[in-house]
């Protein structure tokens, strides 16, 4: 993860710097994160942080998980059980049951099975966005209450502007032009 921070001084862009790593080795997101940019204006008290997402788990799906024994599935990582047992009774309802700790029955047409092999389970990006925007709101100053989102193009990132007063339409476009270019450099460091 490289991290940047611009627009204060030597002391207040290292110390940006390493609460940003620090903030986001705690909620643990280092390895998921290629780069992160923050741009401080104390003087306006504007501040810009934005965020470029790299590594993203895939979804996990209902296959990924169980072993299908003719009409029973068996949950080989019981740690997504409850969200598997959630969605298969909510989809489902009286078809499925569960017969033990890791034996679920169902009463299915093969269709019906074919389909629910695919559904999913859980997504971890959903929670990588909200763990995101959880750093963010950690590193930002407590003051800067009033948000404007600014989202990436390819939806691999969050731009984030953040200040104690109104966003003018400048603020939102010095934005968009500084995160296109450290986004164009590649990087954030």
């Amino acid at each position: 993860m490289e991290i940047k921070v611009e627009g204060g001084g030597e002391f207040a862009n290292a110390s940006y710097t390493n609460v940003c790593n620090n903030v986001f080795r705690d909620v643990g997101l280092r390895s998921n994160i290629d780069w992160v940019y923050m741009y401080c204006n104390a003087a306006e008290h504007v501040f810009i942080i934005s965020i470029k997402i790299g590594r993203a788990p895939s979804p996990v799906k209902v296959w990924d998980i169980t072993l299908r024994e003719g009409n029973k599935l068996r949950i080989t990582k019981e740690e997504y059980a409850p969200k598997l047992l959630a969605l298969l009774w909510d989809r489902y309802s009286g078809r499925v049951q569960q017969e033990s700790r890791v034996i679920i029955r169902f009463e299915l047409e093969e269709e019906e099975v074919a389909k629910l092999n695919e559904l999913v389970v859980y997504d971890p990006k959903e929670d990588l966005t909200a763990r995101m925007l959880d750093g963010i709101d950690r590193i930002l100053p407590e003051g800067a209450r009033v948000r404007y989102p600014i989202p990436s193009a390819q939806g691999k990132g969050i731009t984030i502007i953040a200040s104690e007063n109104p966003i003018s339409a400048e603020w939102k476009v010095k934005a968009k032009e500084l995160v296109g270019r450290i986004a164009s450099s590649g990087g954030g460091a």
